[in-house]
């Protein structure tokens, strides 16, 4: 029964246990943070104040992240006991300019002063602007909008400046820049004024500029009545430099469009030879894609007018005398070194452009080298060929020619040759180059004189070998080209024809004449013979302090060889 008892209660405690883990496993709900700092805001001006319509403006410069329920304008007559007038635009807002053209409920009259300020409402609080006023003054102004005005231009706004004042003062005002004073003129029938559009190095294309009077109502509180809203209008000035490297920018000056930092906030594109790209204040002609040629109509598009500069930029094209082949005879295949391309001057990019000897192509291999050019050299036939390339700005051809050699050679009329004795080859070899002889067993050096390679036969290879000539290509790491030709030679071991004298005292000299006998050793009477002379054909050595008196043998050994000189030698 216990036993029971107890299986009862386990049974009972595992699905908690296993509820305990799901809820433990449950993924965590990830809280994003709420923005509750205050959202910002600013009142700002009015404009076609006239009968009972005014148009108020204001600023959102920030909001946070609780949702806007209402947003507006909040009126008020400066009255005693006047209460404030709600105008609601609605809930659907975002950050920047908010603009209002509010009707009253009767038209204004003169000498009337109302405040009006923006607010925002959201779930967290009721935010509103330092408020603005506006006086029904008497002054009627159709409010100018422009859009692309070139600095300098001359704006005239009309309306009715009866009751304008010497005291009123024109200012202009870009964003929160600080705003500066514009010169104007009213028109002798008080119906039109008149200024210059300011000429400002803060002044980018797109921005708009504010241009407004500021007026000072009855109790001396300053308001900014709008007088025009304006684009402004970029340009360009013909580049100064029209003829240019392909490495040189084209520098770019004008009026509204200096520096490349503020994007603006209108389009202004630059053409070359009719393509269009965004403006920048350096052009580099290599990084435009598809465009070809060396001489280009540079102009611009700035939303208002396309214009086209009289005077064409034109490419500097490099010389072909200036190009010089490192090597003037080569092999194919090789790597070919130039000098005098100026990569970085005329070419920028060295995958662009396609490069020839002759009608056959060479492409260009990489190297870190800024004054030498490397191109690799294949399947190219014999001849004499000038090096050329072609970009999309220019072709060029050099004046000076590279001869190119595939590896050929003579078979000679001997092809026998004892052990030691040099071997000589005649081909098409270029003088000063470097090349390998190989083949069973052998593996030797030489450069080439006069088109002709020698080389000394090792003693280690008896009999008949066969070999191959070839050279270092250079193209790829450790890479070697051999010609398909090989060369049979056929290797006597040594021979001795002659020694002498037969007789001696230590210390004297003794002459051994033959053929391959350059690599021999040689024994008096068991002592070694320290040679003091070596050919293929004769040794001279001399007799060892060693040597035992009297008659005995000298012995010469190579391979394995050993050889007994037919008569004794006698030390005395």
């Amino acid at each position: 029964m216990k036993t029971k008892s107890i299986a009862k209660i386990f049974l009972f405690w595992i699905p908690i246990f296993c509820l305990g883990i799901l809820i433990g496993c449950k993924e965590k709900e990830v809280i994003e943070p709420i923005d509750y700092s205050p959202v910002q805001l600013k009142t700002t001006s009015f404009s076609n104040l006239a009968g009972k319509t005014v148009t108020l403006k204001g600023n959102i410069s920030r909001l946070n992240g609780m949702p806007v329920e209402d947003y507006g304008f909040i009126i008020q007559k400066i009255k005693e006991n006047e209460k404030e007038i709600v105008v609601s635009i609605g809930s659907k807002v975002s950050v920047g300019e908010v603009t209002l053209q509010y009707q009253h409920s009767s038209n204004f009259e003169l000498g009337d002063r109302y405040r009006y300020t923006l607010y925002v409402k959201t779930k967290n609080g009721f935010y509103r602007g330092e408020s603005n006023i506006f006086e029904v003054d008497g002054i009627k102004i159709d409010l100018l909008q422009l859009k692309l005005v070139p600095n300098n231009d001359k704006i005239t706004v009309t309306g009715d400046f009866q009751f304008l004042t010497e005291n009123i003062k024109m200012y202009y005002q870009h964003q929160y820049q600080q705003e500066v004073q514009l010169p104007f003129q009213v028109s002798s029938d008080r119906k039109s004024l008149t200024f210059t559009l300011p000429k400002s190095g803060k002044f980018y294309h797109g921005n708009t500029v504010s241009i407004f009077l500021q007026i000072r109502d009855q109790s001396g509180y300053q308001t900014n009545r709008e007088v025009a809203s304006i684009q402004i209008l970029g340009s360009l000035n013909p580049p100064a430099q029209t003829k240019i490297y392909l490495n040189e920018p084209i520098q770019l000056t004008g009026i509204a469009v200096n520096g490349d930092a503020i994007p603006f906030s209108a389009p202004f594109y630059i053409l070359i030879n009719g393509k269009k790209i965004e403006y920048r204040s350096q052009i580099y002609l290599h990084e435009i894609e598809g465009l070809k040629g060396s001489k280009f109509q540079l102009g611009y598009y700035n939303g208002k007018d396309s214009v086209v500069f009289k005077d064409s930029i034109e490419m500097i094209k490099p010389l072909g005398s200036n190009i010089h082949f490192e090597r003037k005879v080569i092999h194919s295949p090789s790597l070919m070194n130039i000098n005098g391309i100026d990569l970085y001057t005329y070419i920028m990019n060295p995958d662009q452009p396609k490069y020839y000897l002759g009608k056959h192509s060479v492409p260009h291999y990489f190297n870190s080298s800024y004054e030498t050019q490397s191109f690799t050299v294949r399947n190219i036939p014999d001849g004499v060929y000038n090096f050329s390339y072609s970009s999309p700005f220019y072709s060029v051809t050099s004046t000076e020619q590279v001869e190119v050699r595939n590896l050929k050679w003579d078979t000679p009329a001997n092809t026998t040759r004892y052990v030691g004795e040099p071997f000589t080859i005649t081909g098409n070899f270029i003088d000063g180059h470097g090349y390998s002889i190989i083949g069973n067993g052998i593996g030797e050096g030489a450069i080439a004189q006069n088109g002709q390679i020698s080389f000394i036969i090792p003693g280690y290879v008896i009999g008949e070998t066969e070999i191959q000539i070839g050279y270092g290509v250079n193209i790829n790491y450790n890479e070697s080209y051999y010609a398909p030709k090989k060369q049979k030679l056929y290797i006597h071991d040594f021979q001795v024809d002659n020694i002498s004298p037969l007789k001696g005292y230590p210390g004297d000299v003794v002459t051994i004449k033959g053929k391959g006998l350059l690599y021999i050793q040689t024994t008096l009477g068991g002592a070694y013979a320290n040679s003091i002379y070596r050919s293929t054909d004769e040794i001279r050595f001399i007799i060892p302090a060693f040597a035992p008196k009297g008659k005995s043998a000298i012995e010469m050994k190579l391979n394995g060889t050993t050889v007994k000189y037919k008569d004794l030698f006698e030390v005395l």
